[in-house]
């Protein structure tokens, strides 16, 4: 079920004595490799690479904020909303300013898609083992699926209109096939691990992910339903991107905090670049040919020069603990879930990608 967006507020916590959300938009620092410093012009000023361009309040949200979806036509952004005393996804209306709705009845939401061919929600929930359904027009629920363990990260294929959901199992990792149309789960892929950072090729039959907790990427054959190839790493990954026309797959790793670069063709890795802390989403922009990185931290932003050479990041300031992110091309425009923090309010930052 759902309720409406007004809800009376709690009593606000105590104040933190430094709260740095205040500092939206400012440039908060980066070294890139090699440790010489990189230009970092003020997020407003002419020449940044990203503007922020509206802050959307969700007041008496509360605790950790997870993965977006978004229904470009109808202006909306889906929000999961995973703390402990929360459990819900928060839907904005991105062109009015404002929260529309909470949708109740989550058991730690985590991954959200919202399917504009079928006018549905999709919501991995984590604790309670399902993806969760939802009517797109009056988010009532449809259905609720179960899985296995920690359903969390997902990824659309627009070709099949199936949705891949990871989850894990004792012995190992899977991703559930979903039908978009149907809602039913119509498959299954097993991976070495826990799969995340769905990345899914349009050109060949190949998906990428991260292997939950192992020093490797996992490449899938979604023709085959199986896992065909791993890639070694010097470190876990968190978040990929992809860049399909020059043949480049983006890895951020959370510790050390490192953008990896890697040859689709050959699997090898062709470069590394700081990033910032905490990683949980990543984002290729084609038309600008940019790389958008949010951790816990902040904001990173690459300038690609050619396939093999990067920019060192380009650190901006969001909110603390605003990790996750959705990228939307045809917006220019890049969503960022912000917790709340001391006596600020959870909220939507909407950052512009000027031309």
């Amino acid at each position: 079920m759902f309720t409406s967006a007004t809800r009376s507020e709690g009593a606000m916590k105590k104040s933190l004595s430094s709260f740095i959300a205040l500092l939206f938009g400012a440039v908060i620092g980066g070294l890139p490799v090699g440790g010489v410093s990189a230009q970092q012009p003020e997020a407003g000023a002419a020449g940044a690479p990203l503007v922020l361009v509206q802050r959307i309040a969700m007041p008496n949200v509360k605790g950790r904020m997870d993965h977006l979806g978004v229904d470009i036509e109808g202006r909306r952004v889906f929000a999961a909303a995973l703390g402990d005393d929360q459990n819900t996804v928060e839907v904005v209306d991105f062109q009015a300013g404002k929260r529309i709705a909470t949708i109740l009845g989550q058991g730690k939401p985590q991954g959200v898609f919202y399917s504009a061919d079928f006018k549905k929600l999709f919501v991995s929930n984590g604790d309670a083992g399902t993806y969760k359904v939802f009517r797109g027009d009056d988010l009532k629920p449809i259905s609720s699926v179960p899985l296995g363990t920690n359903p969390n990260h997902v990824g659309y294929d627009p070709a099949t209109k199936y949705l891949y959901v990871g989850f894990r199992d004792a012995a190992s990792g899977h991703r559930a096939i979903v039908d978009t149309e149907s809602g039913r789960n119509i498959g299954d892929i097993r991976t070495d691990t826990q799969p995340g950072g769905i990345k899914i090729e349009n050109a060949g039959p190949r998906i990428f992910v991260t292997l939950a907790g192992a020093n490797k990427l996992g490449v899938v054959d979604r023709n085959k339903r199986e896992q065909i190839a791993t890639w070694p790493l010097a470190y876990p990954v968190a978040a990929l991107a992809l860049d399909e026309s020059r043949h480049r797959l983006f890895a951020g790793a959370r510790n050390p905090a490192k953008l990896a670069v890697f040859d689709t063709v050959s699997g090898k890795q062709i470069a590394e670049l700081d990033c910032v802390s905490g990683i949980d989403d990543l984002w290729y922009d084609a038309a600008r040919k940019r790389i958008y990185a949010t951790g816990t931290d902040g904001l990173a932003v690459y300038d690609q020069k050619d396939a093999d050479h990067y920019t060192p990041m380009v650190k901006l300031a969001s909110a603390p603990g605003a990790a996750t992110s959705v990228w939307v091309p045809t917006l220019g425009r890049l969503f960022v879930s912000a917790p709340k923090v001391g006596n600020g309010e959870a909220a939507i930052l909407v950052f512009e990608a000027p031309r």
